[in-house]
């Protein structure tokens, strides 16, 4: 083997892990697609509430003795816009937003959520398409004692708050006829603090004043993209190496 044969070798895998280490990163930044929900509405005891759009409601009313009288929110999507093959093909992760905001209790003298006195609030997917006249009640995909909660996060302070629902939106994307609802609802994994029950409330769809509740799908790129890039990288060090031995 020449001298230039090994030099050219040695410089094409140089000019490889150039590429790959600085190419890579700048190449794999997630692309972000959000969308805000249609509708929405909450229940208690069962029958939907005539407030459902000045809020959402989710609190641990069982917990402390008042089985039945729980305060559920449905929340509904539209992903046409979605369901696109770049997005389909590509998709990472997607989280649900939503904005707690103590001030929304006060209309009916409730008790907020503090971080002494936390309510958790689960993600649900349903059985039934949502359904904001009669109501979805029956329709919440619970498990055993709430095992088949897709995400649970402690509401306490005000602010915004996150739930990696991944799992149920990637197969939203690939359904041709998805039911896009879901429920919050803190039944089960709530502790007894002192016999005072708390709701977390929520921003609901059409809200101005605050966050309404709001899908965000991260997608990455298409390998072959990626792969280019770095050829290209490569290509590119390779020839700046060549032209330096040349001079």
């Amino acid at each position: 083997m020449s001298l230039k044969t090994l030099i050219n070798r040695s410089l094409i895998g140089l000019g490889c892990a150039i590429a790959s280490t600085t190419l890579l990163p700048e190449s794999a930044q997630a692309a972000r697609f959000s969308t805000a929900a249609t509708d929405s509405y909450f229940t208690f005891a069962g029958n939907i509430s005539g407030t459902s759009d000045i809020r959402l409601l989710s609190d641990k009313a069982t917990v402390i003795g008042f089985e039945g009288f729980d305060t559920i929110s449905f929340i509904d999507f539209d992903l046409a816009s979605l369901q696109i093959p770049s997005i389909q093909s590509n998709f990472s992760q997607a989280t649900l937003q939503l904005e707690y905001d103590p001030v929304l209790t006060e209309p009916a003298n409730l008790i907020p959520a503090t971080s002494d006195r936390p309510v958790n609030v689960s993600v649900y997917s349903l059985t039934a398409p949502f359904d904001d006249v009669n109501g979805n009640g029956e329709d919440i995909n619970y498990g055993e004692n709430g095992e088949n909660a897709i995400a649970s996060v402690s509401v306490g302070d005000g602010g915004l708050y996150s739930w990696d629902v991944t799992s149920l939106v990637q197969q939203w994307l690939t359904s041709e006829t998805p039911d896009t609802g879901i429920a919050l609802s803190g039944v089960f994994d709530n502790v007894n603090i002192d016999d005072r029950n708390s709701y977390a409330s929520f921003y609901p769809a059409g809200a101005t004043a605050g966050l309404a509740p709001t899908l965000v799908v991260q997608t990455v790129p298409e390998p072959a993209s990626i792969g280019a890039l770095l050829l290209l990288g490569g290509g590119l060090a390779i020839a700046r190496k060549r032209q330096s031995i040349a001079s």
